[in-house]
């Protein structure tokens, strides 16, 4: 229970992204679909679904449109290099597939651009399995019948990019963009490249704990000095997935601005509770502070620290 300065709703979108990203839901999938760190790219089966795209964009846009004004709020996800492009109009090309479909890419596209293709019996059409069924899409007029030969193939891998990555799923992007332009004017991020959006739309996750501490402030009096070394001691211990939790526990967000932890605003602080010696961390996500109480040892803080951002890192309610 809390009344929202900040914190509080930068956890509520990461909950709603969280919900409305998990490709069980059918809105995005990945391309290596027993890959959690695989990109995710809209479902070319959730054509019918586009009121749900046009939300997707609206709360993108709220995003933005906050971190613009000093209260960053990042999409905690990876977008696909070619979904992530046609936001801004750039032009999707083969190549955005070694990062959206690293498998398809050695596999077709580098295959095919590097080989000799005469003897391959390729044509201009595309064959696409669902639900249980093969069908056939011509990439061109009559393209069952045209030939891919090593004069052509450069076209013909052109029009396998355009029909895998932008007319299956053209609906979805447009309606995205729509919910999109309705908070930040779509002109304004064509200044941008696919990569340098995905930076202001996501931030950073690459956590640094020497950078973390360095930008740090500490603050109180605890009974035993070692308490603060201890923390972060513990914190130098933790998996990359840890420090996300951690950041998630004190922040409300695991990710960090593109500038990295010295342009979190408040700074990350460390501040010393008066709870119970040996309990749990508290944090007020509003002012990204960690709050730790005294501790008998080290093995008692750290457990303690990790009990806390593993499971306390998420939940609510606003007031």
């Amino acid at each position: 229970r809390g009344i929202d300065w900040g914190g509080l709703g930068r956890e509520l979108f990461v909950l709603l992204f969280d919900a409305l990203l998990d490709p069980s839901e059918g809105l995005f999938r990945r391309f290596k679909k027993d890959d959690p760190q695989a990109l995710l790219h809209p479902s070319s089966a959730a054509k019918d679904r586009l009121k749900w795209f046009d939300f997707a964009g609206r709360l993108v846009g709220k995003c933005l449109y906050e971190t613009c004004k000093g209260n960053p709020r990042y999409v905690k996800a990876r977008f696909t290099r070619s979904f992530l492009a046609q936001l801004v109009s750039l032009r999707v090309t083969c190549k955005h597939f070694e990062s959206d479909d690293p498998e398809f890419y050695v596999t077709k596209i580098k295959y095919v651009k590097e080989n000799d293709v005469d003897d391959l019996e390729l044509v201009f059409a595309e064959d696409v399995y669902a639900d249980g069924k093969l069908e056939t899409f011509p990439l061109k007029p009559n393209g069952e019948e045209i030939a891919v030969t090593n004069e052509n193939k450069l076209e013909y891998l052109d029009l396998v990019t355009q029909f895998r990555l932008v007319d299956q799923v053209r609906s979805q992007v447009e309606a995205f963009v729509r919910g999109l332009g309705e908070i930040v004017p779509i002109d304004l991020l064509s200044v941008f490249d696919e990569n340098e959006l995905e930076l202001l739309m996501c931030g950073a996750s690459e956590y640094n704990v020497k950078d973390l501490k360095s930008n740090s402030r500490v603050e109180g009096n605890w009974a035993s000095e070692n308490v603060v070394e201890w923390f972060w001691s513990a914190v130098g211990s933790f998996t990359q997935e840890e420090l996300a939790q951690l950041l998630q526990f004190t922040t409300g967000s695991s990710q960090i601005p593109p500038g990295g932890v010295a342009k979190l605003s408040p700074r990350f602080s460390v501040i010393h509770s008066t709870a119970h010696i040996n309990g749990l961390p508290t944090a007020h996500t509003c002012f990204n502070q960690i709050c730790l109480p005294d501790y008998d040892s080290y093995e008692q803080l750290q457990s303690s620290l990790l009990l806390a951002v593993n499971e306390g890192s998420f939940g609510f309610e606003m007031i």
